[in-house]
């Protein structure tokens, strides 16, 4: 297939990118500067000058492409969050408007922690009630303007990937909360730290873009989910990697060391469950365990920098 990818550029959309020509397709991806252009041309894909504002950009990709994978997102937290779905929704039906009536697959991001968790503790479906708390919970709004594109004859569907996606010594939230455990010389967790949380191997999400391209239907949701872990397992790895101790503290103590939004963030339970992409898709995530691969997979670089810094 043609394949059009935003976000091609960003830590999972390069990956689905590399598989997607891994695996025979032709692949444009969109790009806003001779940096992105680099990267893009060294996997073998064509760079696509422009971003979620150039529509027009936007329009004609889409309408010569047989795909497309919808992966940006703004992710500036200082910028007003309303301009950002505004720019993501003019963006999604810049990209939806050739696809109309054509069946050619058109698959959207959202997150897993835009529901609620489990009141006893467990797993959650793709239908669970939505969440009231969290603090990207406006998030789903992307998610629904663009499902309801289906109403229109678009073969949309959405990706749910979960808070933590990892793999390949990059990442965005992982590595933060390294830096601030390597800064305030321990790796902390909130009381006894049995929250839950998930995550994904960034090539195992990649692949279920793919299948979702192939196989998904107009209104699909999936969860992108792998493994559940406790915040204590996360910290206690996290803290192994960085040769620190790992410590219980307060949630005020928490804010203290990750700042507010980080901790909201890290601070709200999701444990969702990836069956129905397993079952429907046939999704088999198969990456290394997010706590070995902290502890000595691909992060064990940037650990031993940090440790160095200290």
């Amino acid at each position: 297939m043609r394949i059009f990818v935003t976000g091609a550029t960003g830590y999972v959309g390069r990956v689905a990118t590399e598989l997607a020509l891994a695996k025979g397709h032709t692949v444009r991806g969109l790009s806003r500067g001779k940096e992105g252009d680099a990267k893009l041309g060294a996997l073998g894909a064509t760079a696509v000058r422009g971003d979620l504002t150039t529509l027009e950009v936007l329009r004609q990709e889409s309408a010569q492409a047989e795909a497309v994978l919808h992966l940006a997102f703004i992710h500036d937290f200082t910028m007003d969050f309303e301009e950002v779905l505004r720019i993501d929704a003019a963006a999604v039906d810049a990209l939806a408007e050739p696809l109309r009536a054509t069946q050619k697959p058109f698959v959207i991001t959202s997150g897993t922690a835009v529901v609620d968790p489990d009141p006893s503790g467990g797993e959650t479906a793709e239908d669970a009630p939505l969440a009231q708390t969290f603090i990207l919970r406006h998030r789903i709004r992307s998610e629904r303007h663009a499902l309801r594109l289906s109403e229109g004859s678009v073969r949309v569907s959405a990706i749910r990937l979960p808070p933590y996606v990892y793999g390949r010594g990059g990442s965005y939230f992982l590595p933060m909360l390294m830096q601030m455990a390597a800064k305030a010389g321990e790796s902390v967790y909130v009381g006894d730290g049995g929250l839950r949380t998930s995550g994904v191997h960034v090539d195992d999400a990649a692949a279920l873009y793919l299948l979702a391209a192939s196989k998904a239907k107009a209104g699909d949701v999936f969860n992108g989910s792998g493994e559940s872990v406790t915040l204590r397992q996360m910290a206690e790895a996290i803290g192994a990697a960085l040769q620190l101790p790992a410590r219980s503290v307060s949630r005020e103590e928490a804010q203290a060391i990750w700042g507010e939004f980080l901790a909201a963030f890290v601070l709200f339970e999701n444990r969702p469950s990836n069956r129905k992409a397993v079952q429907q898709l046939g999704w088999q995530p198969k990456g290394i365990a997010m706590l070995t691969d902290i502890r000595s997979g691909s992060y064990r670089e940037m650990a031993a920098k940090l440790r160095q810094s200290k």
